[in-house]
């Protein structure tokens, strides 16, 4: 990387103030992030005359092979629409293709602010620029008429095997059920692999009902498409299918999302 370097704890401050030069709510959320234990690992700064300007990251969710979710990624306002965002994301992503990354996946809100229009539709630009594809419009995800789009980009050349996966008899069971972080009333399910079988309609309805009381939006949910049984029971349900992560897990094993408007 010429241009970026791994975050230390001192940069904390000086990181909280280029992403809060761009999204107040999200510099206070991103300060909490980098506070926890390991929470500036896989991040980097880049910087301009000893100043740090911008900051990008990633993140390995569970379950995965070789998947990476661009983490909090931000120019400073003084910086922007110069070019340094493309910098950052190029040095970036041949970071994770120099370690044999296979995905990266970004999300994306459609936010209009009243004065400055649709703040995040130059960094929507700017991913689809460097090849990232639309897989998912999730409508009304993070607030009503605010949705959320996620992008994928390819960082190596699909295995040999990807249309070779058989479906799983996995046993699944919710666990918890929970307002999502960053919405207004989307919820979600929480879900592990425990039991002899795969929830049933009645389980999905106590959820539903639940999440009713909770004067939710909307319930959003996803499992892995080679679940035997998860999504006909959640169609039957009234879930609807919302979009697919393809080769999400590995190559050949996709993310299917499912949505229940209330």
């Amino acid at each position: 990387m010429n241009h970026l370097r791994e975050m230390q704890p001192e940069d904390i401050r000086p990181v909280f103030e280029v992403i809060e030069s761009q999204d107040e709510d999200d510099a206070e959320e991103a300060l909490a992030c980098y506070q926890e234990i390991g929470g500036i690992m896989d991040n980097f700064v880049m910087e301009a005359n000893g100043r740090i300007i911008g900051v990008t990251g990633y993140a390995m969710p569970p379950a995965c092979d070789d998947t990476y979710w661009l983490e909090w990624t931000y120019v400073h306002d003084d910086y922007a629409n110069q070019g340094n965002g493309r910098i950052m994301l190029n040095e970036l992503i041949q970071h994770l293709k120099d370690k044999n990354g296979r995905m990266l996946f970004v999300k994306v809100s459609d936010y209009v602010d009243e004065e400055d229009g649709a703040i995040y539709a130059a960094a929507l630009h700017l991913y689809k620029s460097l090849g990232f594809k639309e897989q998912i419009i999730h409508k009304d995800y993070y607030d009503e008429d605010e949705a959320q789009t996620i992008l994928s980009l390819r960082l190596r050349e699909s295995s040999s095997l990807a249309n070779d996966v058989p479906m799983q008899d996995c046993p699944v069971q919710f666990n918890a059920i929970f307002e999502i972080a960053d919405t207004d009333g989307a919820y979600s399910f929480g879900w592990h692999e425990e039991g002899d079988a795969v929830f049933t309609n009645k389980d999905v309805s106590i959820g539903i009902q639940q999440a009713r009381k909770d004067e939710a939006r909307a319930i959003f949910l996803s499992f892995p498409q080679n679940y035997s049984k998860v999504s006909e029971t959640l169609i039957a349900s009234g879930f609807k299918h919302s979009g697919t992560l393809y080769d999400y897990f590995e190559d050949g094993v996709h993310e299917d999302h499912f949505t229940y408007v209330l």
